[in-house]
């Protein structure tokens, strides 16, 4: 009896052990759960890593040729705003003694020559018989010579020595290169009430100045003997 009694485990051990093992298999089926959980986890998040990778290096590349196209568009827009009208700048730009005067189609030689005539007789007013000389300038040059009388208006005088300005006409039109007359002493009245600061810019503050220099002529228009109008103001520099 006793011999057969070995190797036969008690029903409450055989119990236990039968349900530790289920124990066992439970926890190793969630260990395996879990472990294979975790691995498709991280599978996911590389693989939406790698799609993300792959979405913005599609975005850098679209960016990049929006960029290439965006600065083509500024240098077609600076080229446009810098040659207006399609006009290249290079004919455009005319050499400074061919410039015409403002909102004129005159050109500066036309009247270059009569413009050195002039500053030279007006720097020797101070040698005796200047009147001549003056009157010899306005007759060799077919010059009108005209006084203001107010208003914005200009009429012809008879006399060189009575006159303010010395119009010059430009061939073939109804337009004059007006200087002023040397001989008059440039003083406050003349500036005020006689026309000048209306017809020239100047240097001129107080006092009296007796040198004369034209820099740019005045340009009048002429309809009849009583309409004369400025286009254009002249500059002059005056010295003592």
């Amino acid at each position: 009896m006793e011999e057969a009694s070995v190797g036969i485990l008690p029903p409450f051990l055989s119990d236990a052990i039968t349900f530790l093992g289920v124990v066992l298999s439970i926890i190793l089926l969630i260990a395996f759960a879990y472990i294979w959980s975790t691995q498709r986890q991280d599978r996911e998040d590389i693989a939406k890593l790698s799609a993300g990778f792959k979405q913005l290096s599609k975005k850098i590349k679209v960016l990049e040729e929006n960029s290439g196209q965006t600065t083509v568009v500024k240098q077609e827009e600076n080229i446009s705003n810098a040659e207006p009208f399609g006009m290249s700048i290079e004919k455009t730009v005319q050499p400074v003694e061919n410039e015409p005067i403002e909102n004129e189609n005159i050109s500066k030689n036309i009247w270059e020559t009569f413009l050195e005539n002039y500053n030279h007789i007006a720097e020797s007013m101070a040698v005796p018989g200047q009147l001549k000389a003056c009157e010899n300038f306005v007759s060799e040059n077919n010059l009108k010579i005209l006084a203001y009388i107010g208003n914005m208006k200009f009429i012809i005088v008879s006399s060189v020595a009575d006159s303010r300005f010395w119009a010059w006409q430009i061939e073939g039109s109804k337009k004059y290169v007006v200087v002023p007359n040397p001989m008059v002493t440039y003083d406050e009245e003349l500036h005020s009430r006689e026309g000048m600061k209306e017809t020239f810019a100047s240097n001129y503050e107080k006092g009296k100045y007796t040198k004369y220099f034209v820099k740019l002529p005045a340009i009048f228009s002429y309809n009849n003997e009583n309409d004369w109008k400025i286009i254009e103001p002249g500059v002059i520099n005056l010295g003592h």
